[in-house]
């Protein structure tokens, strides 16, 4: 005879309870964090707004002029704190 096993698992609770795991606060990063991504952010504009200085480059070396630039300049926060 051929004996039949049923699995007996658990049912999920309907309305999404559980346990919550601790994390990140909610809003997002931290202040560190958001302060990095706000730089970037900058930068990256930066880079947009100056690309067509240096066109008849190569894409690397376009990236390498406007880093220098970059580091120089009064947009960037780290030179203006």
């Amino acid at each position: 005879m051929a004996a039949t096993t049923a699995k007996s698992a658990t049912p999920k609770p309907a309305n999404g309870a559980g346990v919550k795991k601790a994390g990140r606060p909610k809003g997002g990063a931290g202040k560190k964090n958001n302060n990095a991504r706000n730089a970037m952010i900058k930068m990256q504009a930066y880079f947009k707004a100056h690309r067509d200085e240096y066109k008849d480059l190569s894409f690397k070396e376009q990236q390498q002029e406007l880093g220098k630039q970059w580091k120089a300049s009064p947009e960037n926060p780290k030179n203006s704190a």
